[in-house]
């Protein structure tokens, strides 16, 4: 004989053809390779598309069932039958196909083969945390290991202890009830038919750890240890962050088997003086550590905690929560711990701000009246003996206290405002509340002798953004009128529309193109003659700017005349005198809207006069 398997047809016919001319000699081989022959079968039963086909005579039951379209939802994977002259030859299990790879059980057909699938027999479901959940048909297997172990096994994450089946018993009604696979009895229950198996998780939470989160380098879930302090926690080295406040450490803590939230704070600085003491407290199971980074506002990190103790609050317990408003760090709404005072509010609150009036603050307290009507009541407190640690001033806090630090009277930040140009030390200078022009020009060392105290440009921050909020409305009206004229314009279409829709488009560019000043008309000379005069000075404000040219000697002349330019001053010359000078006015000029704008930006309409 010989072997062909794995050859081509060319590489066979090669083979042969060589070996009967070695062989045979004077024989030639003639090879040719004929048309398969074809059989016909039968695949009746819960398939797709059941009746006769022709097949190749070297094709398998599963190729049998692949050309009839598959198995049906009602049909059964496990008892295949094959029937041959009447006789069941073979039954097959197409699980040990699908599952295991194993084809030891796909006989090869024969001609008038019958392939009989039958209804599904008994089934059982499985879900959750296994590799393959399915609805399984039953075989050999009776035992609820056997079950998973056809689903694939358990993940890692599935709860051993806690497998829940429902099933029908023999009142014909569904009973639900758990079984521990961790033991080999678990594993051993018998299973019935239409038993419905979930295999839950395992708890997301981690009983025997700590949460720690915030201003940290390496926020993240930790070991919990028996006897475990906060400082264990976070005075290794670099646990914190630059700028974390030591002052409050917030301790989000579950109480007893329902959980309810309780909160502790710690100061990190008594910790780091005396740890393993009182004031370095004791870590329970699932405590949540928050570090808060000093200057920042509070309010995002700590508003889970406070919609968790709203939603605990009752008539008996009330929102465990207290205010702190006014000049502190972090301002804002913090959980109210047990036994907490006006002292471990000031630290939540990130401390005093240096505009603080440490001397007295108000204590807003509610309280429900004996009419049952809401009652307020204020308490001076004395901030000072608080920091200094009186217990006496420190008073204990409770539900809805708001605590409001007051402002150092006539307090005011730097104010600073800069002079530039032709001044004897120009650059930026700070200034006190109420000063004004004329005496800070005074500190600079007046003007130089190139001076032009006429021609200063003096400019305020606050003017600047509220042009800029005039020219946006302007803007808008203006692109609204130009839209209104082009409607108009497609309605009526004439000269006088096209014009105006021109005029307004232009003016809308050159809107877009203004950029605000900011600019106060002063009159300096005045307010070097007469400083501190209320009608001519001006109190300052922060950002204030005043540019002092050097002396100009020119006159610009601007606008609809013939040659728009440039004269030397004369101080005998006027107005009309300067117009003639430039060629005089053209014939689009309205001459009843001559206006000068002198140097300080101040503008002068009306007739001929002298400059």
């Amino acid at each position: 004989p010989q072997p062909v398997a794995g050859l081509t047809y060319g590489e066979v016919k090669k083979a042969i053809e060589k070996r009967i001319s070695e062989q045979l000699i004077g024989t030639q081989a003639a090879v040719t390779m004929g048309q398969l022959k074809s059989m016909r079968v039968f695949i009746v039963g819960e398939v797709k598309r059941p009746g006769a086909y022709d097949i190749s005579s070297l094709s398998r039951v599963s190729n049998a069932l692949f050309l009839s379209g598959g198995i049906d939802e009602m049909g059964s994977l496990r008892k295949i039958q094959l029937k041959r002259k009447g006789k069941v030859v073979r039954t097959i299990d197409l699980y040990a196909l699908l599952l295991h790879g194993d084809t030891r059980n796909d006989a090869q057909l024969q001609p008038d083969d019958v392939i009989l699938v039958p209804p599904i027999g008994i089934t059982a479901a499985i879900d959750g945390e296994v590799k393959r959940p399915a609805i399984y048909e039953l075989g050999r297997e009776r035992s609820l290991g056997e079950l998973i172990e056809l689903a694939g096994g358990l993940k890692a994450t599935a709860d051993k202890h806690r497998v829940q089946r429902e099933s029908i018993n023999e009142a014909s009604a569904r009973s639900v009830d758990t079984i521990d696979i961790s033991a080999p009895d678990g594993l051993a229950t018998r299973l019935q038919a239409g038993d419905v198996l979930r295999v839950f998780p395992v708890l997301e939470e981690i009983e025997d750890a700590v949460t720690l989160t915030g201003h940290v380098t390496r926020p993240g879930i930790y070991e919990w240890q028996p006897g475990m302090r906060i400082s264990d926690l976070l005075l290794t080295q670099l646990a914190l962050k630059p700028k974390a406040d030591l002052g409050y450490v917030l301790i989000r803590r579950e109480i007893g088997p329902e959980r309810r939230i309780s909160v502790a704070s710690v100061d990190l600085a008594r910790v780091q003086s005396a740890p393993g003491t009182s004031a370095d407290p004791l870590l329970q199971p699932r405590d949540r550590v928050m570090v808060f980074e000093q200057g920042v506002s509070r309010s995002s990190a700590v508003k889970e905690i406070l919609d968790e103790l709203q939603a605990q609050a009752t008539t008996a317990e009330p929102f465990q929560a207290a205010s702190i408003y006014g000049e502190v760090h972090a301002p804002g709404i913090y959980p109210l711990e047990p036994a907490m005072r006006v002292g471990d509010l000031l630290r939540a609150g990130g401390g005093l701000k240096p505009s603080a009036y440490a001397t007295q603050a108000g204590l807003t307290r509610y309280r429900i009246g004996p009419g049952g009507e809401r009652e307020t009541e204020v308490v001076e407190i004395d901030v000072a003996a608080v920091l200094a640690g009186d217990t006496a001033a420190d008073l204990p806090l409770q539900p809805y206290d708001v605590l409001s630090i007051r402002r150092v009277p006539e307090w005011a930040e730097s104010l600073n405002v800069e002079l530039v140009g032709e001044v004897r030390f120009p650059g930026v200078y700070p200034v006190r509340r109420g000063e004004t022009l004329g005496s800070v020009i005074e500190r600079a060392g007046g003007l130089t002798d190139m001076a032009f105290p006429e021609g200063s440009v003096f400019t305020r921050e606050f003017l600047r953004e509220r042009e800029a909020e005039q020219l946006a409305v302007l803007h808008t009206r203006l692109k609204t009128d130009i839209a209104t004229l082009a409607v108009q314009r497609a309605q009526t279409p004439d000269g006088k529309a096209a014009e105006a829709l021109s005029v307004g488009q232009s003016l809308l560019i050159q809107l877009e193109n203004t950029e605000p000043q900011g600019r106060l008309v002063v009159d300096l000379p005045a307010i070097i003659s007469h400083p501190g005069d209320p009608r001519y000075d001006v109190q300052l404000r922060d950002g204030d700017r005043l540019v002092i040219p050097p002396r100009s000697q020119e006159v610009m002349v601007l606008g609809e005349v013939q040659y728009a330019t440039s004269h030397r001053h004369d101080p005998k010359l006027g107005r009309d005198q300067y117009i003639r000078l430039s060629g005089g006015l053209t014939p689009r000029a309205d001459k009843k809207r001559i206006y000068i704008v002198r140097a300080n930006g101040a503008v002068v309409p009306g007739k001929s006069s002298l400059w």
